[in-house]
């Protein structure tokens, strides 16, 4: 699914709102892993790029602000699911944030920390170490796999190979240059095994 809220009969909704309900409890019966991937979330550049996926060649080829609404919609996606404490009502889910980077996990992380101080008794359990058991990461290949490891854990970091795309390389295993840090078995970890796990190949 896209990360974003979706429209509904009332306008946007979180996905971790409680009407939603119905579909997570099937998700968390079904053991299957929810894959919150790239794309066009609806989020505005205010005037500042020209909004949406569409193709223009306007202007060239150049950096943009819109490229930050790819982070930006996963972070919300994200925090959002654990502000809404989805993973409190349904314990089984598996969520993978696919094509989407991963500079904004150390401020996830910081505002994770921040509510679950300044709100004692509003969450039942540990708000981000639910989010280490929830929830994986495909960084991008410029991202610090060791600071994602560092947050999430070797074991929730997930290689992508899906060239051109832009968490890609044109040769997948030259990203094993980017593990040296690694023991060969959570450079298998991050390699293959993760996924492995999130699938059927795992049986």
């Amino acid at each position: 699914m896209r990360p974003a809220a979706p429209t509904t009969a009332s306008g946007p909704r979180a996905v971790s709102n409680p009407m939603f309900d119905p579909f997570w409890a099937r998700v968390n019966e079904a053991g299957i892993t929810v894959v919150a991937h790239a794309g066009d979330s609806g989020y505005s550049s205010n005037g500042y790029a020209v909004d949406g996926f569409g193709a223009t060649f306007s202007g060239g080829y150049g950096p943009s602000v819109k490229a930050f609404h790819i982070e930006r919609a996963a972070y919300d996606f994200l925090i959002t699911l654990s502000f809404d404490k989805l993973f409190e009502r349904f314990p089984n889910l598996r969520i993978a944030s696919v094509e989407n980077g991963s500079e904004f996990l150390p401020d996830l992380v910081r505002k994770l920390r921040s509510y679950n101080g300044r709100m004692p008794g509003y969450f039942k359990q540990d708000p981000l170490e639910l989010f280490r058991q929830h929830v994986w990461i495909n960084p991008f290949w410029e991202d610090n796999p060791v600071e994602i490891a560092q947050i999430v854990g070797a074991d929730r970091v997930l290689f992508g190979s899906d060239w051109p795309h832009i968490e890609g390389m044109p040769q997948p295993l030259d990203y094993l240059s980017e593990l040296t840090g690694f023991s060969d078995t959570d450079r298998l970890l991050i390699m293959r095994d993760n996924v492995r796990g999130l699938t059927k190949l795992a049986a």
